[in-house]
């Protein structure tokens, strides 16, 4: 109710309010005048998606929903979650009508109440490890019920609030998992973006008429050694002291801009492409006995088959194919020092506050 959210210290006041309840019916302790809430926000919850659709997205940004029944408070995760947006649900352990609740949310907090009435304390004479603080987590037999009965409620719940853990253990959770979550992200664009490249590599070779420049069992080496590697030390990159105050993205339409994103990736991949063709080209022009001129490589292999040099043709081609290998494995060094935080430079965030990098 607004008189329980204004004892809390929140804001009942201009678009801060939406009754779930619906307008043709009153509840105690509710509003019966829609001034009361000074806005025009819609009343009830089966006319929040229409007001979505047709007016603004101001339900998805109030701080408060009042007069709401359990139905109701489902109800509107599912309106949130059509929208975007990832919901956490915290309730009490004891109530058996929050664990659809629970289930419907994408995380859910069962939070232990402190039944006062099981609080014991040790008599004259008795031992102290008698005494029990009121927990429903405390064994024996007074609140076994109780213990029972949350374990029940909170099935659907992977996190459990003991009586006595502050909330600030939950923000420390939910950071971590941002932190954890980007760092994956930075990860899959590295191995994606190494494994585009070493098959633009690939393609850049054989344009020009050149064996392939990372042979099979390089490749494997690079994408299934080195570069998962290095993309395993992107997960223990710091955390940002701002990853709190950053706006998430929706849970939805993640790769909205496809042309942007296209562009972004051959923009990454160009500069170790260049590079690794070029070490490439430049090894075999110098390795090779007899070489041509660097003009005349690409019709010297076109015209004979590769497969069939001879023994010192094939140990320089192999060394060249070498010099790739180690030109494209630095680029994928200094790409990953790019990668520690996504939105900062690297003289912001220094890529050796990475210790496992």
């Amino acid at each position: 109710s607004k008189s329980f959210a204004e004892r809390l210290g929140l804001e009942t006041d201009w678009n801060t309010c939406i009754l779930l309840s619906s307008a043709d019916g009153t509840q105690d302790g509710g509003y019966v005048e829609d001034h009361d809430i000074k806005a025009r926000l819609p009343r009830g919850i089966e006319n929040i998606r229409p007001h979505l659709r047709e007016v603004d997205d101001i339900p998805l940004q109030v701080s408060l929903f009042a007069e709401c029944t359990p139905e109701s408070t489902r109800e509107m995760i599912k309106v949130f979650q059509e929208n975007g947006d990832v919901v956490c649900c915290m309730g009490s352990a004891l109530k058996d009508s929050n664990t659809l609740t629970f289930a419907v949310a994408d995380l859910a907090v069962g939070v232990e109440p402190i039944p006062h009435f099981n609080r014991v304390k040790p008599a004259h004479g008795e031992a102290a490890e008698t005494a029990n603080d009121g927990s429903i987590s405390t064994a024996g037999a007074l609140v076994t019920q109780y213990a029972l009965g949350a374990a029940l409620t909170c099935i659907p719940c992977p996190l459990f609030l003991q009586h006595d853990t502050s909330l600030y253990t939950l923000m420390q959770v939910v950071s971590e998992a941002r932190r954890l979550l980007g760092s994956m992200q930075q990860a899959a664009v590295l191995l994606v973006a190494a494994a585009l490249a070493t098959a633009l590599i690939n393609l850049a070779a054989a344009l020009c008429l050149l064996p392939p420049a990372l042979p099979g069992f390089m490749q494997l080496w690079l994408l299934w050694a080195v570069v998962p590697l290095l993309a395993a030390t992107l997960l223990f990159v710091p955390r940002d002291e701002s990853i709190m105050s950053t706006m998430p993205l929706k849970n939805h339409a993640h790769v909205s801009d496809l042309s942007r994103f296209a562009t972004y990736a051959l923009v990454r991949s160009v500069p170790p492409v260049a590079l690794t063709v070029l070490v490439y080209v430049t090894a075999l022009a110098r390795l090779l006995p007899d070489a041509p001129p660097l003009g005349r490589l690409s019709s010297t292999f076109g015209r004979r088959d590769w497969r069939v040099l001879t023994p010192d043709a094939q140990w320089a081609l192999l060394a060249a194919q070498t010099y790739a290998m180690v030109a494209f494995a630095f680029h994928c060094v200094c790409v990953s020092a790019t990668l520690m935080h996504r939105t900062r430079t690297t003289a912001e965030f220094l890529p050796v506050r990475n210790v496992a990098w």
